[in-house]
């Protein structure tokens, strides 16, 4: 089963116009298992706007994955690096992990995700 870590702005997307991401993922990934990285959390929880308090409600059921202490990206980087898939739209994330060679859903357009590189990475 693939593991998919979305980042901060992807959890924040179904509250400013965007898809159900659940659904996004199920759609694009069959048979993953979403997770919720404690740095992102940590994040959701710094942020002051509404768009942050709907998220962590949202998605308190889902697991959550430890990836320990630092920054979001690097440590996402690093679950990536384990055969996780990163979802995010920070086009520097982006790039760093299609240049690693690593799988990364972003979204494509208003409405849809798209995945870029390989997928198929036991948890």
């Amino acid at each position: 089963m693939t593991l998919i870590l979305p980042d901060t702005n992807i959890l924040l997307w179904p509250f400013n116009g965007g898809p159900d991401i659940v659904e996004e993922l199920s759609q694009l990934l069959p048979q993953s298992q979403i997770e919720i990285a404690d740095c992102v959390l940590r994040e959701l929880k710094l942020l002051t706007i509404p768009e942050a308090k709907a998220a962590l409600s949202l998605f308190k059921t889902f697991p959550i994955h430890n990836l320990g202490e630092g920054s979001a990206d690097d440590l996402l980087f690093n679950a990536a690096n384990n055969g996780a898939v990163i979802v995010t739209n920070d086009a520097e994330l982006i790039k760093r992990l299609k240049d690693a060679k690593f799988p990364v859903a972003r979204p494509r357009g208003r409405y849809k995700l798209e995945l870029i590189g390989w997928v198929g990475v036991q948890k």
